[in-house]
């Protein structure tokens, strides 16, 4: 047989696409393997990654970890698009220990001081956990402070709070201020108004490509 006539048929031309159509398919899979870019979350947190990445068109899914926590994962090559997204829009959130958390049966004893201190920080993390839910807010922490009075001093330090926002470079948070500050002062006995202080710090808009 010969085999130019083989080559120069349209038999030929077809097996040749076929077998470069197949080259590059693999070349692309080689090059494009799967990469970790979370890792130990709890489900909800996994869904809300994957879902921004997906929304944003790198492919991304989760896999099963340790102990009941879930992985992303994504293309190697979008890794670092990946990564930049989710800086921006606050992902993974950060782990919030409320009262319920810090104040577990753990069977150690702890001084007056030192429950105290546990205490201020863990209603601290549940308010900035209940603030960080508000759209356009991605972090939020509060800083309460509870002065040690002398009840028999005259004069008595005012207690105080502050709460430090991250928000989302197009959120605009001036109408939820009032109430955050109204939330904090109901949680926290004796704490007036204006003893809060909001501070708000914006993202940059992202980069025009």
């Amino acid at each position: 047989m010969n085999m130019k006539h083989l080559f120069r048929s349209p038999a030929g031309a077809r097996g040749r696409r076929a077998a470069c159509l197949a080259a590059l398919a693999l070349l692309a899979t080689g090059c494009d393997k799967e990469t970790r870019l979370n890792s130990n979350l709890e489900e909800t947190q996994a869904n809300l990654i994957v879902a921004a990445l997906l929304d944003a068109g790198i492919s991304a899914h989760k896999t099963a970890g340790d102990e009941g926590t879930w992985n992303v994962e994504v293309a190697q090559s979008r890794f670092a698009d990946a990564a930049n997204l989710l800086e921006k829009k606050g992902l993974p959130r950060r782990a919030y220990n409320g009262v319920g958390e810090v104040f577990k049966k753990s069977g150690m004893v702890s001084s007056p001081s030192e429950e105290r201190i546990r205490f201020m920080d863990a209603l601290a993390q549940d308010l900035a956990r209940t603030i960080a839910g508000i759209d356009g807010v991605l972090d939020a922490r509060v800083h309460i402070v509870l002065p040690e009075n002398d009840p028999f001093a005259r004069n008595a330090l005012p207690s105080s709070a502050a709460v430090a926002l991250r928000a989302r470079y197009d959120a605009d948070l001036t109408d939820y201020i009032p109430s955050i500050k109204g939330l904090v002062k109901n949680a926290i006995e004796g704490l007036a108004f204006e003893k809060i202080s909001v501070t708000v710090f914006q993202d940059p808009p992202p980069a025009k490509k």
